[in-house]
């Protein structure tokens, strides 16, 4: 099997550094080639434009958060010990990537946009684990404007989760963000309720 050339994985990370630290748009092919070592041709060896790598990178990433948060809310135990399971992964990611935490839960706004209709978000996850939860509660099939409401909730708790990132990525409270995970998981708790 051939190697992968050397230059890809220089080039997503100074992307994926260059994307959260100055954003998409204001950042350009030749600054990514620049900050990974490279020229601005081995970029284009491994995507025709910064759009397609914008699209590859944010992709990546997005699927391996979705991937931990399924992961923190499959199983048999209880709905509050998944969601705090998934609360303890995402802030756990932001402590030891975060890069890809800012990147796929911060800076995903715009690139939401592009991404193919079944490609699923870290919102999505909750806001089906909520629905199914409630649905388990009541013992019966819920109505379309059950889950438009769990999808409403899904978007509070990720607010709580996300405001609080923020306050620790910019120096409002202190880190480890992990240390935060039993208080805001009540906080998702209330919101719940």
């Amino acid at each position: 099997m051939p190697r992968p050339p050397k230059a890809r994985e220089p080039l997503k990370q100074a992307a994926l550094q260059l994307f959260v630290e100055r954003g998409v748009h204001a950042t350009g092919i030749r600054e990514i080639a620049k900050h990974a070592g490279c020229s601005e041709a081995a970029l284009y060896r491994h995507w025709p434009n910064k759009d397609a790598l914008t699209l590859a990178l944010f992709q990546e990433h997005l699927s391996e958060v979705v991937q931990l948060l399924d992961t923190a809310m499959a199983g048999e135990a209880p709905f509050l010990e998944r969601l705090r399971a998934s609360v303890a992964a995402m802030f756990t990611l932001y402590d030891e990537q975060p890069l890809v935490f800012r990147l796929v839960l911060l800076v995903q706004h715009e690139l939401a946009q592009v991404l193919p209709e079944d490609m699923r978000m870290p919102q999505d996850v909750l806001a089906d684990a909520i629905f199914a939860e409630r649905e388990h509660q009541a013992q019966k099939k819920l109505s379309k404007k059950d889950q438009e409401e769990s999808i409403l909730v899904s978007a509070a708790i990720i607010g709580i989760f996300l405001q609080v990132a923020t306050y620790v990525i910019y120096g409002r409270m202190e880190g480890p963000l992990n240390t935060y995970t039993d208080s805001v998981t009540d906080l998702c708790v209330k919101t719940l309720s």
